[in-house]
């Protein structure tokens, strides 16, 4: 199988079985675990801490003793079978240390993916948006089949689909990998120390990490919001759809429309738009006003994204790719998301359109770091320190 079409469907894979965790694993916790709202949280929560953990230390580890395409493998067969054990742990207890296990291991394509990509587009082998918008689709697949089964069977039914889908996604990884993803990565040393040498990646991995994590509000109290504003239950799914639709469209025209684009330009861009589209949720409580800022997500998350990749991609080494994958996910997609959560909640008790001019705000002081990030690139390319050169590709 070429290396496009094996990392599209390993992108499809994992995102079909994250479309049903993240929606709906309170729903199950609540449901068929007759645990409370309260005990559901503390679950989930212990469950993103662990994540970061995942990504930030225990990713970049194994990634020094295995190859990405093995440790793809191991990943999903475990999860498999880790996810099975939920179904006769029954006590509150028992979720827990079964959550905690399985967030050690299911959530680590979340970084290891991105890695994978940044490997294979350094060799040329594939487009990444295109790749990617493979995952996105995935994720609104699942969506929509959780939404059918659930009115069906119910939702004792989705931890079934859970372990289908790892099975799915357990066949796509056992498929013959790509050269480039079965050879042993380089082992970095301090490679983390070393990244954070490079003051171009700390500004970088800085900007990515606030423009993602202010995504906090919208994932947490989207929802909520709608609803404020009179929107009918039943329309609410096909509005948040509305984001993941505008991704997918992104990631797959992004390749040729941005090839050439600065770094700092798209980032500029997303800096931008991130900042419009809380601030038009902040002063209009208005349906259409939401479904034009739905559109502005393939600026805010997928921009973002591609920024990130095709940084790392023409100034970072193949063998750093897992350091800084991991503390991407860890700091963007988990600690940061989840601290910013805390604050829209109290925002949003304020005012529901609070949570979004908090978010706007926090976004703000990119242009400070994005004007850093411009000096210190031309610098760079100017001169480079001993340690610099470690790190950079170029």
């Amino acid at each position: 199988m070429k290396a496009h079409k094996w990392m599209s469907v390993q992108f499809f894979g994992f995102f079909f079985t994250f479309g049903i965790f993240v929606p709906y694993w309170s729903i199950w916790l609540v449901s068929d675990k007759n645990f409370t709202p309260d005990q559901a949280g503390i679950i989930i929560a212990i469950g993103l801490l662990t994540r970061a953990m995942t990504t930030f230390f225990l990713f970049p580890l194994a990634s020094q003793y295995m190859s990405l395409a093995r440790l793809n493998q191991w990943v999903v067969f475990l999860s498999v079978l880790l996810f099975a054990l939920l179904i006769p742990a029954n006590s509150f207890l028992a979720v827990i240390v079964t959550t905690f296990f399985i967030s050690l291991l299911y959530p680590m394509p979340l970084a290891m993916h991105e890695a994978m990509a940044s490997k294979l587009m350094k060799k040329g082998e594939i487009s990444y948006g295109r790749c990617r918008s493979y995952g996105s689709f995935g994720y609104i697949v699942a969506l929509l089949l959780m939404g059918v089964v659930i009115s069906i069977l119910g939702e004792k039914a989705i931890i079934y689909v859970m372990i289908s889908g790892l099975m799915i996604f357990a066949l796509l990884a056992s498929l013959r990998a790509p050269n480039t993803l079965r050879e042993k990565n380089e082992r970095a040393g301090m490679s983390i120390k070393k990244l954070f040498q490079s003051k171009s990646f700390v500004l970088v991995l800085l900007l990515c990490v606030i423009l993602q994590s202010a995504h906090a509000a919208y994932y947490s109290y989207a929802v909520l919001f709608l609803g404020d504003i009179g929107v009918q239950p039943e329309y609410i799914g096909f509005l948040l759809l509305l984001a993941v639709i505008a991704e997918i469209v992104f990631f797959f025209i992004s390749d040729s429309l941005f090839k050439k684009g600065q770094v700092t330009t798209l980032l500029l861009f997303s800096i931008t738009a991130s900042i419009v589209r809380w601030m038009l949720l902040f002063l209009f409580d208005h349906v259409l006003i939401f479904i034009m800022s739905q559109i502005l997500h393939a600026f805010t998350f997928g921009l973002t994204q591609v920024a990130f990749m095709k940084y790392l991609d023409r100034n970072i080494k193949n063998q750093f790719f897992p350091y800084a994958h991991g503390l991407y996910a860890a700091l963007g997609l988990s600690l940061g998301n989840g601290l910013l959560t805390i604050v829209s909640g109290y925002l949003f008790s304020l005012s529901p359109s609070y949570a979004f001019l908090g978010m706007a705000i926090i976004c703000m002081p990119c242009f400070v770091f994005i004007y850093l990030l411009k000096v210190t690139l031309k610098d760079h390319g100017h001169k480079k320190s001993n340690e610099e050169r470690q790190i950079h590709a170029n």
